[in-house]
């Protein structure tokens, strides 16, 4: 269900320059000397991207182990902060060096120290051979330190020669691993997904068991919306003869997100979106959105939502959901999100319509995101392209991703990977989780891994928005994560974004709170103006065409 972009197979293939892929081994250079063509610079001062020769120390490409010869290569590895992970010891570390032949001298960073950390080394000019980096936002620009400085090497020929796996499942789906493409035409880093095929967020959920208590209906407009909400707080469905229902739960992203799409306008916590004529929309100057915060407005100043949505975090949203005194949310979805109490009492709601408006939802689209770099340093370049590779392979992702087969999973009848009633728990102890080498567009995800029942879930919603017309053509990852923008360009909106989010978020909270009047309007317009948001879109239409024009996608 995925939507797909319209991308001429062969000429995204040509960019990346995917013509082949070579099964035999030669000796006829050694290692070193190729990392050295492979990075080095023509007279012309072009960056060379020929990849190097396997030599007599590799065995036959695809196969394990990977030398015939103990290697040792440097790799720093990302680790959330969430994770317990200690690479010393890993059994997936230890497993994966048992397999391949290839030693891995692992330096840890973890997710907070990792910008300060990468900045540091790049700086410093010694640099690791290999780098993993799972970190989002990127802290790593290939801009600069590929395509500028070239202190990252390009992976082009290394993915056509010695990555077979990962070839294959670029030519399967050219649409996620577009924007691993750079401004001068190569791929430096190679692409991480983990597409479950949802295309969509932001769902409604609402108190089934009170609209049954009060003899309400389904409500299908923002007016009926609103007088369910007032109801629920003044009516006392849960009957237990206080007045202490809450109306409208969450936090202010999401209300500030979710709600407008009633008025057809598909926020982002980017502010634009791209409509279907392929141009880029500042979303606050879009019709309906003052009468989307003066409804919001009113919902707070009558004290149909917890004022607390305006300035508390999920951890708190979650307390008081697990009170079970909640009328209407939003939120992705109801199941294995830690408030299970929920479930009993909350059904999905489609998203009701404000008068004059059709419903649009913001989309999603799973893209690739660079994951492993390899540096000027590396004089094994072929064996590390063949062990990232290996990784790949379908017993291997699952034993990076959970640990040992049998542990926490296992191959089901069909022939899908399944996990057993613990779920990922526990799966630190073993491997990387989403911290380690994988690359699963949709259409492979859905036949290797049996689905758990929360993301059928998402998926179902998905459908039903599809169905009904509400998804929009061009997600915005087509300007934020497929499009090509220079370094330049990226730190021009990222310096104003930084100011209109400051001033968003403020005038916003301000209207929703005490109201909004044509002078708060009027202000807040002016201010987004002045801040530059015509440069903002500029940028990312540019991009975005220039994009288009390209690859012919989306025609």
């Amino acid at each position: 269900m995925k939507r797909k972009l319209s991308v001429l197979c062969a000429l995204a293939l040509i960019v990346v320059q995917l013509a082949g892929c070579s099964s035999s081994s030669s000796s006829t250079s050694s290692t070193s000397s190729a990392a050295s063509g492979s990075t080095g610079t023509s007279s012309t001062g072009e960056t060379s991207t020929a990849a190097p020769e396997a030599n007599s120390n590799m065995n036959e490409i695809g196969t394990v182990p990977i030398v015939k010869e103990k290697i040792t290569l440097s790799a720093i590895q990302y680790i959330r902060d969430t994770d317990a992970t200690q690479m010393d010891g890993l059994w997936y570390a230890e497993k994966l060096e048992e397999d391949t032949n290839i030693h891995i001298d692992y330096t840890q960073v973890n997710q907070s120290d990792w910008s300060t950390q990468m900045n540091l080394m790049f700086a410093s000019g010694d640099y690791p051979d290999i780098i993993v980096d799972a970190s989002s936002p990127k802290a790593i620009n290939t801009e600069i330190y590929g395509v500028d400085q070239g202190i990252i090497v390009p992976v082009d020929d290394l993915v056509d020669q010695y990555m077979p796996v990962y070839k294959s499942r670029l030519e399967a789906d050219t649409t996620p691993w577009l924007g691993l493409i750079k401004s001068d035409g190569h791929m430096y880093g190679i692409g991480a997904i983990a597409d479950y095929g949802s295309n969509c967020g932001g769902e409604f959920f609402i108190n089934q068991t009170w609209l049954d208590n009060l003899g309400l209906e389904t409500p299908t407009t923002t007016d009926e919306l609103y007088e369910v909400l007032k109801a629920f707080v003044t009516q006392d469905p849960n009957g237990n003869g206080q007045n202490d229902e809450i109306g409208y739960e969450g936090i202010f992203d999401e209300l500030t997100t979710y709600m407008f799409f009633m008025w057809g306008i598909p926020e982002t916590s980017r502010h634009f979106y791209i409509n279907d004529d392929a141009q880029v929309i500042f979303t606050p100057e879009m019709p309906g959105y003052r009468e989307a915060l003066e409804w919001m407005s009113k919902l707070y100043t009558e004290g149909l939502m917890d004022p607390a949505t305006m300035t508390q975090d999920s951890n708190s949203k979650i307390s008081v959901y697990n009170q079970n005194n909640v009328g209407l949310t939003t939120m992705h979805r109801l199941k294995s999100m830690g408030w299970d109490v929920l479930e009993e009492d909350m059904v999905f709601l489609m998203t009701p319509a404000a008068e004059g408006y059709s419903v649009k939802h913001a989309s999603d689209m799973s893209t690739a995101s660079e994951r492993v770099y390899f540096t000027v340093a590396n004089e094994h370049l072929a064996e590390s392209a063949c062990w990232v590779d290996y990784q790949l392979t379908d017993q291997i992702t699952f034993e990076s991703y959970y640990g040992p087969e049998g542990t926490l999973w296992n191959w089901n009848d069909e022939g899908k990977c399944e996990l057993g009633p613990a779920g990922d728990q526990g799966v630190m102890e073993y491997a990387l989780g989403v911290n380690g080498i994988y690359y699963m567009p949709s259409y492979y995800y859905n036949d290797v891994f049996q689905q758990p029942d929360y993301r059928l879930e998402r998926i179902e919603y998905c459908e039903i928005y599809e169905e009904a017309g509400f998804i929009l053509k061009y997600p915005d990852e087509y300007c934020l994560n497929l499009a090509t923008i220079t370094a330049d360009d990226q730190n021009t909106l990222n310096q104003i974004f930084v100011n209109l989010e400051a001033l968003y978020d403020e005038a916003v909270a301000d209207m929703i709170m005490h109201g909004v009047t044509d002078e708060k309007w009027n202000s807040f317009l002016e201010r987004l103006t002045a801040a530059g948001s015509a440069d903002y879109i500029a940028i990312y239409q540019k991009a975005l065409d220039d994009f288009l024009a390209k690859t012919g996608a989306g025609a």
